[in-house]
């Protein structure tokens, strides 16, 4: 069913127990920056999905590869700067969840269950679930990885109130590896599967609503969006399936672009250049600023 919805793979976990609990849900966000507070404030629906489906009995997870033969950032020349692959390519809330969709239909159609999907939008721990469904498990840098395609993956979910069987949970496949923290420029992994938000360059460059201050401007290495350096490391990500479709394509201009061609742009054209991404919603003057700083030391 998920490979003729355009999926690389799905399994499914009973919604009940939650894989996650309430006490170190709230323990990690915590400590997380303001401009995540979402994830506190939606706590109640992301821990029983009984409140976002009620009657809710199974879980659905998908993973789709966005991973192509385009290089990441080991091959960026002097001058030039990096859009992290989740966000070089046609927004993966309009592909992915396209793909949801059929999914969530064909699982309707099947049972006469009732369905609702998401893309990264909302109150579904995606990554918890995929790791309790069998999908993958949860690597050192706090990312799902797939035994087959790698941590390149993105993530969907369908709340049904259908039984859907599962499958045996994948064990940790990390072991005493540490490539991703060593790789990471800002330092942001501290401790084994523990993200240090206010360091990671792909909050600072993508989520964060305010310029980043010039203690952390280092942590950003070359990356204009996002960074996807602590997966490039991954063991995982380098022997992993590249499907390589053409929607998750670098779009012209976001592949490993100048720095002078970017600031050439302008607000206006820094908008049209994401307009059709993941990181549409981003400030421009924000990337700019981003651009601006690095533009000395790339």
């Amino acid at each position: 069913m998920a490979a003729a919805c355009g999926l690389d793979d799905a399994a499914a976990a009973p919604a009940r127990p939650v894989p996650v609990d309430a006490a170190s849900w709230d323990a990690r966000v915590a400590g997380y920056p303001a401009d995540l507070g979402y994830l506190a404030r939606g706590a109640a629906r992301r821990l029983d999905p009984d409140l976002v489906l009620p009657g809710v009995r199974s879980m659905v997870v998908a993973a789709v590869s966005y991973a192509t033969a385009a290089p990441g950032a080991e091959a960026l020349p002097p001058g030039h700067v990096f859009v992290s692959r989740h966000a070089w390519c046609l927004d993966y809330h309009r592909t992915v969840g396209e793909r949801m969709e059929r999914l969530a239909a064909a699982i309707a159609g099947a049972t006469g269950a009732r369905t609702r999907w998401y893309v990264d939008t909302g109150p579904v721990p995606e990554k918890a679930w995929a790791a309790a469904a069998g999908l993958g498990f949860v690597g050192r840098n706090g990312l799902l990885i797939h035994p087959r395609l790698g941590s390149f993956a993105f993530l969907g979910a369908v709340l049904t109130d259908a039984e859907v069987e599962g499958r045996t949970p994948v064990p940790d496949g990390c072991g005493s590896c540490r490539a991703c923290a060593d790789a990471c420029p800002a330092r942001a992994l501290p401790r084994p599967y523990e993200l240090d938000a206010s360091r990671c360059a792909a909050f600072l460059n993508a989520a964060c609503r305010s310029p980043v201050s010039a203690d952390l401007l280092p942590g950003l290495a070359s990356n204009l969006y996002g960074c996807d350096l602590c997966q490039d490391a991954c063991p995982w990500n380098r022997r992993a399936d590249r499907p390589a479709r053409e929607e998750f394509r670098p779009l012209p201009g976001l592949h490993l672009p100048a720095v002078a061609d970017v600031l050439a742009l302008g607000e206006e054209g820094v908008r049209a250049l994401f307009a059709p991404t993941a990181g549409h919603r981003r400030d421009p003057r924000l990337v700019l600023d981003v651009a601006s700083r690095l533009a000395g030391g790339v």
